[in-house]
């Protein structure tokens, strides 16, 4: 059976043959129907079952709906929540403030800022220099002076024994001064010595924030410390016989 041109109508051979659109056409009656144009598989564009140009395939077109009142209130409100709202709270906001991206960085600033002004309302660093001060002073010849010196002389850890309550040369000048006018045969040797530690002294006075916290006042020596993170450690106070965390900030290693 011959078939025919979709176009022309005349009988297609099969070496002038072209199929396409569900139709056979003539290779040379594939054309555009707006304009004419001889037309290839690459550059037809095909409406209702007929070949067409990029520039005269039909467009569709909008349908034009009638404005009631419920199209208009939801234009109406669609406009408001979107341009409008939007320009008016920018305008109002305009120089006041600027958004930040919550980034990694910014993040860190902000809780570093957080915790400095936090430090500084409290009053810790008004605090900490009044302690330095009153505790330090410098001389005529640059040396520093220290204005509250310890009661207790400073002698060897092996000689401190919490337990029993004997703290061997940390005890008072005026207990040492007694037991040594005391009769020889009265004396008592200390108990034998125990091992307590890392030893820090206070170089603050500090009021326990928390109740894991020990307070301590400035040249309290504290043992048996051990560190817990970058900034705070955990300790024995020997004055008071508590033991909990407190800041390494402000303490320092005893020469003993």
């Amino acid at each position: 059976m011959s078939k025919t041109c979709a176009r022309c109508e005349k009988t297609v051979y099969p070496i002038e043959e072209l199929k396409c659109l569900d139709k056979t056409w003539h290779k040379q009656c594939f054309k555009c129907q707006g304009c004419g144009m001889t037309l290839n598989m690459r550059t037809y564009k095909g409406f209702n079952k007929q070949p067409y140009c990029e520039a005269h395939i039909p467009k569709a077109k909008a349908t034009t709906m009638a404005e009631t009142p419920e199209l208009k209130r939801i234009a109406e409100n669609t406009k408001i929540q979107s341009n409008v709202k939007y320009h008016a709270e920018f305008e109002k906001a305009k120089g006041k403030f600027t958004q930040v991206a919550d980034d990694p960085e910014t993040l860190r600033i902000k809780q570093n800022s957080k915790i400095i002004s936090n430090v500084a309302y409290h009053g810790e660093l008004e605090k900490k220099a009044i302690m330095e001060q009153k505790r330090t002073m410098t001389g005529e010849n640059g040396e520093q002076i220290v204005t509250n010196p310890p009661t207790r002389k400073i002698g060897s850890v092996a000689d401190i024994d919490p337990v029993n309550e004997y703290y061997g040369s940390l005890t008072p000048a005026t207990t040492i001064n007694n037991n040594q006018h005391q009769p020889q045969h009265q004396h008592q040797s200390p108990p034998p010595p125990s091992n307590v530690g890392r030893v820090y002294r206070a170089m603050y006075d500090y009021e326990a924030q928390d109740l894991d916290e020990v307070s301590f006042c400035d040249g309290d020596l504290i043992v048996n410390c051990t560190a817990v993170d970058e900034g705070w450690m955990t300790g024995l106070v020997q004055r008071t016989g508590r033991h909990g965390m407190l800041p390494a900030n402000y303490v320092e290693p005893a020469q003993i």
